[in-house]
């Protein structure tokens, strides 16, 4: 087996020129949510994965439930405000439905 560095080379950049492609793909969807907090009940759209958005939204303590609603191709994301009323401000309230949350009797665990 003797590769040449010139093949080895190319075969480098052509699995990396994949995978960034592979990636754009993946990434390239418009969520739409369905958000339920202690107070409020919503709808809003991100670009951001359920994964991402509910860590950078404060995880499940500050958001109980997240549903996903609909997705949508990344360039679809005016389409996707304009089906579910989101276009003024990117949230469209609802009446609240209390959602019980399973927690534990003893949540916390105290080191000494």
């Amino acid at each position: 087996m003797n590769l040449s560095l010139k093949k080895i080379a190319t075969v480098s950049f052509t699995i990396v020129i994949l995978l960034i492609l592979l990636v754009q793909v993946a990434a390239a969807r418009v969520y739409v949510y369905e958000v339920t907090t202690a107070a409020t009940r919503f709808q809003t759209a991100s670009k951001l994965p359920p994964d991402a958005f509910l860590y950078y939204n404060g995880g499940y303590d500050i958001i109980y439930d997240l549903k996903v609603v609909a997705t949508y191709p990344d360039e679809k994301m005016a389409q996707a405000l304009k089906d579910y009323n989101l276009e003024e401000n990117n949230s469209n309230s609802f009446v609240h439905n209390p959602v019980p949350r399973n927690i534990p009797k003893k949540p916390y665990y105290w080191w000494r």
